[in-house]
């Protein structure tokens, strides 16, 4: 399943970098032996100019794109055995406890992860959606070659998450 996203963009102030897209990008919504992940490439590397920036994750996307549909996340979480609570309106804020939010910065072989992220999902004035990650992020020097960006779910947290989403859709329909 694909989310097209507008803004996709990560920081991490102390080595003054920041991830952004430059035209939309896909955010990929899959499954790895169990784990669920969120994943997005294309995305371009820039000095980040305010060293005081908090670190984090920040993705928006737009409502009625194809194939991100109340029916299409049912039939993700039906071809994933994920369980769906019942339909209602959504909460303002819908929180997670990823269990991995990361980003590999290739130009400073950087791996640059948050051990305790915390994710946050609200609906958008446009209707669309905007998922942030908060935490304490760190680094590492680790060879890499992509500029991507990775979200890690466990099964229940993707469930809660589709059943969030559904709820969004469906208020927005």
């Amino acid at each position: 399943m694909r989310l097209r996203c507008t803004l996709v963009q990560a920081v991490f102030a102390p080595d003054q970098i920041r991830l952004a897209n430059s035209a939309p990008v896909d955010l990929v919504w899959d499954e790895h032996g169990g784990t669920f992940v969120l994943h997005t490439e294309g995305l371009e590397a820039r000095e980040e100019a305010d060293p005081g920036a908090l670190a984090g994750i920040l993705v928006q996307a737009e409502a009625d794109q194809p194939g991100f549909a109340a029916a299409d996340l049912q039939a993700f979480a039906g071809l994933h055995r994920l369980p769906l609570g019942p339909p209602g309106p959504p909460d303002p804020e819908f929180t997670e406890a990823p269990i991995l939010a990361a980003f590999h910065v290739p130009i400073k072989g950087l791996f640059v992860y948050c051990e305790e992220p915390v994710l946050h999902v609200r609906p958008r004035a446009s209707g669309g959606l905007e998922l942030t990650v908060t935490g304490a992020f760190r680094s590492r020097r680790v060879p890499c070659r992509e500029t991507d960006l990775v979200i890690h779910l466990t099964a229940a947290g993707m469930a809660r998450l589709l059943t969030y989403c559904r709820s969004v859709l469906q208020a927005a329909g």
